[in-house]
C-alpha cells in the first residue's frame, strides 16, 4: 500500500512518516501558520504585566532580546522539522531512540491537552469579564465550552485547518493591534504624553525579569515548532517564518497589550481592550485564542498518534477535545496546572539534545521511512535528559526551560564525543525497524 492510498496516512496528518514534498506549503502560508501559533492572548497579558513596572523603551528592549532568544531556539528546531519532514516526537527516534519517541509523545500529548483545557476555561472567564451582562452565552462555563468546540474544528481538519484560520486571523489580529495602538495614542494625547506616562512607572520590575517573562511565555511553543514546520518546503523559509513570528509578530502583540492597557490605566487585558476597541475587542480575543489553542490540541493529538500509530487522529481530536473542553470550562483542569507545569519541564531538555544531536553529533544525517532502523535508546541522550530535567526542576535562577535545554545539550555533546567509537556503550536495547506507516517492529 502506498503512503497516500485511501488517504489513510493523510487522515493522520503524516504523524508517523515524513510529509511528502508535494504536500509542503509555500513560505508565506507557512509563515502565517507560525505567526498564528505564536500570536496569543497570553502575549497581551505579558504586555499588560509590564504596565506601571517598565517604560515603553524597556518593554521594547525586553521583547527584542527575549524574542531573539526564542527565534534562535525556534529557528533551529523549525529548520530541523522542515529538513526531515517530521515532528518533534518522531525526531526523538534518531536523537534519543525509540524510548524517547514514546516518552516525548506521551508527555506532549498529556501536557498540551491539559493546557488546551486550561485555555478553554481561561477563554470562558475572559469572555464573561468582558461581557458580563450578555446573557447565558457569556456565562464562564458556556463560553468555555463553545470556545473549546470552536478551537476543536481547525485541529480536527489538521494542518490545513490551522492554515486556513491563520491566513485570515494572523493579518487581522496584527491590523487590529495597529488600530488599537493608534486609538490609544490619540486617547492619551499623542506619543509624547504616552511616554510621559510610562516614565512615571514605579520600577517594580527589572529589565531582566521582563526578558524572562517574554521567553518563559512561549518557550514550550518554540520547542514544538517542528510539528508545524515539517510542512515547509525549504529550511530557510521555516527559519524566516519563525524569526518573523517571534521578532515581529510576538513583539508587536506584547507591545500592543502594554500600549492599550497603559493608555486605559489598567493591567487587566479585558479592561484595556474594551476601553480601546470596545465590542470589536471580542474579535481579537476570539481569534488570538483560537489560533494558538487549536495548536495545543493539534500538538496533543499528533503526539498521541505517534505513540499509538493505529489510532485515527480525527477521532483522537474529537475525544481529547471534548474531554479537555468540559474539564477546562468547569475548572477541573485548574487543579492540575502545577502538575502540567511539572511535566512540561521534562520536555525542553529534549530540544537541547535534538539540536546538538542533529547539527553536531549526526551532522544532519537523519532518516525516516520504510526499513530505517532506530536504536532503543541512546545512552548520552538518556543521561543528558536526566541532567537537564534535574536542573529544570531544581534551579530557580533564570528560565527553567532554557536552563534545562542548555545543560542537556552540553552534556549530550560531551558524552557523545566520549562514546562515539564504542557503539556498545553509545546505544542499548536492540534495534527497531520502521514500517511503511512509520510503526516500529523489533529487529530479531
Amino acid at each position: 500500500m502506498s503512503s497516500t492510498e485511501n488517504g489513510e496516512v493523510y487522515v493522520n496528518d503524516y504523524a508517523t512518516i515524513p510529509v511528502p514534498m508535494d504536500k509542503r506549503r509555500s513560505s508565506f502560508l507557512l509563515a502565517m501558520v507560525l505567526v498564528g501559533s505564536i500570536i496569543c492572548l497570553s502575549s497581551m497579558y505579558v504586555g499588560a504585566s509590564f504596565v506601571g513596572a517598565l517604560t515603553l523603551t524597556q518593554v521594547v528592549i525586553a521583547c527584542l532580546i527575549g524574542n531573539a532568544i526564542l527565534s534562535v531556539l525556534g529557528g533551529l528546531l523549525s529548520y530541523i522539522g522542515t529538513k526531515t519532514g517530521v515532528g518533534v516526537a518522531m525526531l526523538m527516534r534518531q536523537s534519543f531512540g525509540v524510548v524517547g519517541n514514546y516518552i516525548l509523545a506521551i508527555l506532549t500529548a498529556v501536557v498540551e491537552l491539559g493546557w488546551f483545557g486550561y485555555q478553554c476555561g481561561f477563554f470562558g472567564q475572559t469572555i464573561h469579564v468582558m461581557f458580563p451582562n450578555a446573557g447565558v452565552i457569556t456565562d464562564p462555563v458556556v463560553a468555555g465550552v463553545w470556545g473549546g468546540f470552536l478551537m476543536m474544528t481547525t485541529a480536527f481538519i489538521g494542518y490545513k485547518g490551522l492554515e486556513m484560520l491563520s491566513n485570515i486571523a494572523s493579518p487581522l489580529i496584527l491590523l487590529m493591534c495597529i488600530v488599537g495602538c493608534g486609538i490609544a495614542a490619540v486617547k492619551v494625547g499623542g506619543m509624547d504624553a504616552f511616554n510621559q506616562i510610562t516614565l512615571e512607572t514605579n520600577g517594580t520590575m527589572s529589565l531582566a525579569v521582563g526578558i524572562v517573562s517574554v521567553i518563559g511565555a512561549y518557550a514550550m511553543g518554540a520547542v514544538l515548532q517542528p510539528d508545524l514546520t515539517r510542512y515547509g518546503k525549504k529550511g530557510s523559509h521555516s527559519v524566516i517564518g519563525a524569526v518573523f513570528g517571534f521578532m515581529i509578530a510576538n513583539t508587536f502583540v506584547i507591545v500592543a497589550g502594554y500600549f492599550m492597557c497603559t493608555s486605559v490605566g489598567t493591567s487587566d487585558v479585558a479592561t484595556g481592550l474594551l476601553g480601546i476597541l470596545g465590542t470589536w475587542s471580542l474579535l481579537i480575543l476570539i481569534l488570538a485564542q483560537w489560533t494558538t489553542n487549536d495548536n495545543n490540541l493539534y500538538y496533543s493529538s499528533l503526539a498521541a498518534v505517534v505513540a499509538m500509530p493505529k489510532w485515527k487522529k480525527k477521532y483522537v481530536v474529537i475525544v481529547f477535545g471534548i474531554i479537555a473542553t468540559f474539564a477546562g470550562a468547569m475548572g477541573i483542569v485548574n487543579y492540575f496546572t502545577s502538575w502540567l507545569g511539572l511535566l512540561g519541564t521534562a520536555i525542553p531538555p529534549v530540544a537541547g539534545i535534538l539540536i546538538v544531536d542533529y547539527f553536531f553529533v549526526k551532522k544532519k544525517d537523519y532518516h525516516f521511512g520504510v526499513g530505517v532502523k532506530h536504536y532503543f535508546c541512546s545512552t548520552p541522550a538518556l543521561i543528558s535528559w536526566i541532567a537537564g530535567c534535574t536542573v529544570g526542576f531544581t534551579v530557580t535562577w533564570g528560565i527553567a526551560a532554557i536552563n534545562s535545554m542548555v545543560v542537556a545539550a552540553v552534556v549530550h555533546i560531551v558524552l557523545s564525543a566520549c562514546l562515539k567509537n564504542d557503539s556498545g556503550k553509545m546505544y542499548f536495547g536492540g534495534l527497531f525497524e520502521e514500517s511503511e506507516r512509520g510503526e516500529l517492529k523489533k529487529v530479531e
